[in-house]
């Protein structure tokens, strides 16, 4: 019974770990989605940016107004590109831990195969037991039987030897008689 709610427990447990490595599947991926829209609408917003920049600069070179903005939109842009590594990274890392996930629930396959068995081979081994059980039983009751039988044999047995015994006294005292009979004649 015991297993059996251990195995229960195990399966519980494999669920609900499937339900997490779903989960954070599921995030990982609109997570993905996310980042990458982001990126996109941040390099457009970025070239965009650049393309006012540039144009902003063609108009007028000496204007050092145009160079700062370009430069500002060049750092924001660089600025974009680090957050996107590190979005990618983070990204790569709940990648990581769902692989992770993954194994654990694997594992606790192979370990919940392995209960089966065990509990199987458990059911078997408690069967041969009962069967064991009730052949000491039938063999208990034949022992209880026989010494039934031999305790009765053995008073017959007594009663018989304590016959033979008094019928040997009577036996003896008739022979002596009869020799006494036999020597009374035999001086006649």
């Amino acid at each position: 019974m015991a297993g059996i709610t251990t195995i229960e427990a195990v399966k519980h447990k494999i669920q609900v770990l499937q339900q997490q490595a779903d989960d954070a599947e599921e995030r990982a991926e609109r997570f993905q989605r996310e980042i990458e829209g982001e990126r996109w609408e941040r390099v457009a917003t970025a070239l965009q940016k650049l393309e006012e920049a540039e144009k902003a600069t063609d108009e007028s070179e000496r204007d050092m107004k145009a160079g700062r903005k370009y430069e500002e939109v060049a750092r924001k842009l660089v600025i974009i590109e680090g957050d996107l590594e590190c979005t990618e990274e983070r990204a790569e890392l709940v990648e990581s831990h769902c692989r992770e996930m993954d194994e654990q629930i694997r594992l606790m396959d192979q370990n919940l195969k392995c209960l089966s068995a065990a509990e199987e081979e458990y059911s078997q081994k408690d069967k041969y037991i009962k069967i064991l059980t009730d052949k000491l039983k039938e063999a208990e009751t034949c022992a209880e039987f026989a010494e039934s039988s031999v305790a009765k044999l053995e008073k017959t047995t007594d009663d018989l030897e304590g016959k033979l015994k008094r019928h040997q006294r009577g036996a003896l005292c008739i022979q002596r008689m009869l020799d006494q009979t036999l020597l009374g004649l035999n001086e006649m």
